[in-house]
């Protein structure tokens, strides 16, 4: 899924964010974007998204603008082919990670009968095969993120925003949740967009990187 700034401006009140954005992401991508605190990177996340509309310009996701699709069910076409990861993770917390998955996957029309094998199938995938059955507050904070990780594969997306997903991780499980997104950009050829502020990723990792500055 190709995705594409073409000269987008936005602004909140007099707060300029972007002028002028040309921004090509190719499908298969793995992106870094960086910047400091205020500098778009949770904005440009939510334009992807259609969240965040553009003050002028347009973001193109497929050869489509968005701002020029009147049918909703093409915005939540678009919207099936995206995973998103969080920082604070967003997983319901009266739920077990094997229901939350599997809310996911009812979201968006997954086939019932095969809700169960995929709900293996990317547990497995993140490593947490042996723990789904939990509880959010049962869960460790790099097993919270796996597990938020594990939902947005599970409607097998082609591209993961991952907006800040290390922020609250211990340096051992920000690593290995980087491995796993490596692991799953070059297996299955899933685009990766992920907002950080940390270098070391950056510098240690052969991966194209987008800062946003000023």
């Amino acid at each position: 899924m190709e995705i594409v700034f073409d000269k987008v401006t936005k602004n909140y009140g007099p707060i300029n964010v972007f002028r002028d954005l040309d921004l090509k992401i190719k499908a298969g991508d793995f992106i870094f974007v960086t910047g400091p605190s205020g500098s778009g990177k949770s904005t440009l996340i939510k334009m992807i998204l259609n969240q965040v509309k553009p003050s002028s310009g347009h973001v193109i996701i497929d050869g489509q603008k968005l701002s020029e699709i009147k049918d909703k069910r093409e915005i939540d076409r678009i919207r099936k082919k995206t995973g998103v990861i969080f920082q604070d993770f967003q997983l319901i917390n009266d739920l077990t990670i094997e229901e939350n998955i599997a809310l996911a996957l009812d979201i968006v029309g997954y086939p019932a009968d095969k809700i169960s094998s995929r709900i293996n199938e990317v547990v497995k995938l993140v490593k947490l095969q042996h723990r789904y059955f939990l509880f959010p507050s049962q869960l460790s904070g790099g097993e919270l993120q796996r597990a938020s990780l594990a939902r947005a594969l599970s409607v097998e997306p082609e591209v993961i925003l991952a907006d800040e997903p290390t922020g609250n991780l211990d340096p051992t499980n920000a690593w290995n949740l980087i491995k796993i997104l490596q692991e799953i950009n070059e297996k299955f050829k899933t685009t990766i967009v992920m907002t950080t502020h940390n270098m070391d990723f950056i510098e240690s990792l052969d991966k194209k990187v987008i800062k946003l500055d000023k």
